[in-house]
């Protein structure tokens, strides 16, 4: 059996489960490095080095460092009050896990499918209720907020799941 085979298979599931933790808000980017590693580890650093674990860790902590932020930038260029940013996290996640359980019902495609509209809706209504009912804001003022969560969310995905692409190229 050729090991190297089910390794970069290993690796692109542990990409592939990164991915997913992704879109539910969460660092996935390090489980695709997890991946990366077991593969180099295995195969004694002959077709990934040292250097270019070290390398793509380092770039893992800025993907995450530059999603947080872009998110935080560009919830307050929409308006949002600094406690948005914990409500868009928690309302993601929450919508999330909720919408997971119940598309779960119809089987593993329901579950990610509402599982990712669950997260964005979660991260919408919640930063909606909170510029609105905390902060005192304006149905229009507290939606453009929630809007803003949204494409931060969509935008930090994006970068995520490029940087994880990258990742499973240098397996396969």
């Amino acid at each position: 059996m050729d090991w190297s085979v089910l390794l970069k298979a290993v690796a692109i599931l542990l990409a592939f489960a990164g991915a997913l933790t992704v879109v539910l808000g969460l660092p996935g980017t390090f489980l695709a490095w997890l991946g990366l590693f077991i593969y180099a580890l295995a195969n004694r650093f002959t077709d990934v080095s040292a250097w270019t674990l070290f390398a793509t860790l380092l770039g893992c902590l800025v993907v995450e460092l530059a999603d947080n932020l872009l998110s935080g930038f560009l919830v307050r260029q929409f308006g949002a009050s600094k406690g948005s940013m914990l409500m868009a996290w928690l309302g993601g996640f929450g919508g999330a896990v909720l919408g997971g359980t119940i598309g779960g019902l119809v089987g593993f495609l329901g579950s990610a499918l509402l599982g990712v509209l669950g997260a964005f809706f979660g991260s919408y209504a919640a930063v909606y209720w909170w510029e609105r009912r905390r902060q005192n804001r304006t149905h229009n003022e507290a939606a453009r907020a929630a809007f803003g969560t949204v494409v931060g969310r969509l935008l930090g995905m994006f970068v995520k799941m490029g940087w994880i692409v990258w990742l499973v190229s240098l397996v396969w």
